[in-house]
């Protein structure tokens, strides 16, 4: 499996006026569902930029998301 890496950026509202993002690096898939799940709490949108290689080209996938929470079913 080729190196992947990538950061979280984590939008928080600070009241009215601004939104502050925070980035976060992560290394693997692991990682980052951990570190959506430690910030979770208050975040107003989650935004992944993951680099990696596909087919021996270097790669950039950005995700959005606006919920990541635990699986009540």
């Amino acid at each position: 499996m080729s190196e992947v890496r990538g950061t979280l950026y984590v939008a928080r509202t600070i009241g009215p006026g601004p939104v502050k993002e925070e980035p976060v690096p992560f290394a693997d898939l692991q990682e980052l569902l951990d570190v959506c799940a430690e910030r979770e709490e208050g975040a107003a949108f989650l935004r992944a930029e993951i680099v990696g290689t596909s087919l021996g080209e270097r790669r950039r996938l950005v995700l959005d998301f606006g919920q990541f929470g635990r699986d009540e079913r």
